[in-house]
């Protein structure tokens, strides 16, 4: 799992069958500042702290194998170590 930060929606000329219609955002990993395209399964806006799974994961909860990055969740606060 991925915490990040929404910086912006993404928007597709083409998509294969597997993506249609899901709306997809540019998060950017709170860690490493990498950003990686995620389908948004919960409308978050930009600014939005999110929680992101990868993989497996991400495919099992889109219900779509050719997804591997879903917003599974909207973050409101963590305790820093």
């Amino acid at each position: 799992m991925i915490l990040g930060e929404v910086v912006g929606r993404v928007w597709s000329e083409r998509e294969v069958d597997g993506l249609g219609g899901m709306r997809m955002v540019l998060v950017r990993d709170q860690d490493s500042g990498a950003r990686r395209v995620a389908v948004d399964m919960l409308d978050a806006g930009t600014g939005t702290t999110v929680l992101v799974a990868t993989d497996e994961a991400a495919a099992a909860v889109t219900g779509r194998a050719c997804v591997d990055a879903a917003v599974v969740a909207l973050v409101a606060g963590w305790d820093a170590p």
